[in-house]
């Protein structure tokens, strides 16, 4: 992505109107990067401006030779990877200590059964796992690219989307033993979604990598 370093130097010189343009040449990156991991448009428009928050009140801290789409796209994933966090302790406290809402049907839209079962094993996966797949197979980074923008070792990267790949292949292995539609063994399916969160018809289906010898 092309960017002109001199709208840092304005912004950080509090010029409004550098700020706007970044924010206008930015605002799609940053919207596609969050609708990976959240569903709702109002979930993502939250977090957009949080991140563009956060941008500018970091903004002395880019340099001037620094990758800045990179270093904007780490604050992105990092504020997705907070809020999904916080989402996830959220879900456990009131699955634990939460009224129980006795003879609440729970309706879920219909979905086709293969990609209904693959979108909702990926939502499933833990976020540290979740985040790099995503990254991996439906942005197409590279592992060095995700090693940067999560602020992991290339290691790492390497062992969290081994460890993503088999538990998602276990998941959808488990459903699939359940008793509806085939068997699904040796490969995964990761679905891309659009940013107001609905499903676009395109997949990409990926072979699981041989395990890595080496821990986290």
């Amino acid at each position: 992505m092309e960017f002109d370093r001199e709208l840092i130097a304005r912004a950080k010189a509090g010029d409004r109107s550098a700020c706007e343009t970044i924010v206008d040449q930015f605002a799609p990156m940053v919207f596609r990067l969050i609708s990976r991991f959240f569903r709702t448009r109002e979930d993502v428009e939250d977090l957009a401006q949080d991140v563009f928050l956060k941008l500018f009140s970091r903004i002395d801290q880019v340099r001037p030779d620094e990758n800045f789409p990179g270093w904007l796209a780490r604050v992105t994933v990092n504020t997705c990877y907070d809020e999904l966090r916080k989402t996830r302790r959220r879900k456990i406290a009131m699955e634990s200590y939460g009224p129980e809402v006795l003879g609440a049907a729970s309706v879920a839209p219909q979905e086709p059964d293969s990609f209904g079962k693959a979108k909702l094993a990926v939502q499933r996966l833990d976020p540290k796992l979740r985040i790099p797949l995503l990254l991996k197979e439906v942005e197409e980074m590279s592992v060095e690219e995700i090693a940067r923008t999560m602020g992991l070792t290339q290691t790492n990267v390497k062992v969290r989307l081994f460890r993503a790949r088999k538990k998602l292949a276990s998941m959808l292995d488990e459903t699939e033993r359940g008793g509806t539609g085939r068997e699904v063994r040796g490969r995964v399916a990761v679905y891309r979604t659009n940013p107001a969160g609905g499903p676009d018809a395109e997949k990409v289906q990926r072979e699981p990598k041989r395990r890595e010898n080496e821990s986290t």
